[in-house]
């Protein structure tokens, strides 16, 4: 051994590349090795200031379907048939919940150029392997004599 340590390469062409996250997340994720390092204390402050803050007022999903509730209930009088009530409590109870909500600034750009809810970095095609074997046995001819002479035998 030579004492050192770091990233296995199991897949020499593909970079930083875990299997594990590509089968459970289903899209291809790079990996980076944290040392004792300027990128290790902004990913400590990261996971410990703002994904375990506390719960509060805005954050309270409870509260603010109440609140949101309460609100339609006290400015709707119009709206007296059960019916009507019954099909605008989902749609109020969303929209109370989408008023609090905090958006990343490339989500609200993706929603305002219209790009759609997902991003990919990726675009891919369906490659078919009959299409592929049928191209390369028309640019290697040999490789088909030799795969018929294999199973003659």
């Amino acid at each position: 051994e030579t004492s050192e340590w770091g990233m296995k390469c199991l897949h020499p062409f593909v970079n930083g590349w875990v299997p594990a996250l590509a089968i459970n997340a289903r899209c291809n994720n790079d990996v980076k090795l944290l040392t004792n390092s300027r990128a290790t204390t902004n990913l400590s402050f990261y996971i410990t200031s703002y994904q375990t803050k506390k719960q509060g007022k805005h954050y309270n999903l409870s509260a603010i379907l109440t609140k949101g509730l309460a609100y339609h209930k006290a400015h709707t009088p119009y709206l007296e048939d059960l019916c009507n009530q019954q099909c605008l409590l989902l749609f109020r109870l969303v929209h109370a919940i989408n008023r609090e909500q905090e958006l990343a600034v490339l989500m609200v750009m993706s929603y305002l150029m219209g790009w759609g809810d997902t991003y990919r970095s990726h675009h891919y095609t369906p490659i078919y392997w009959s299409s592929f074997m049928r191209k390369l046995l028309g640019i290697f001819p040999n490789l088909f004599r030799q795969t018929s002479d294999v199973s003659a035998r």
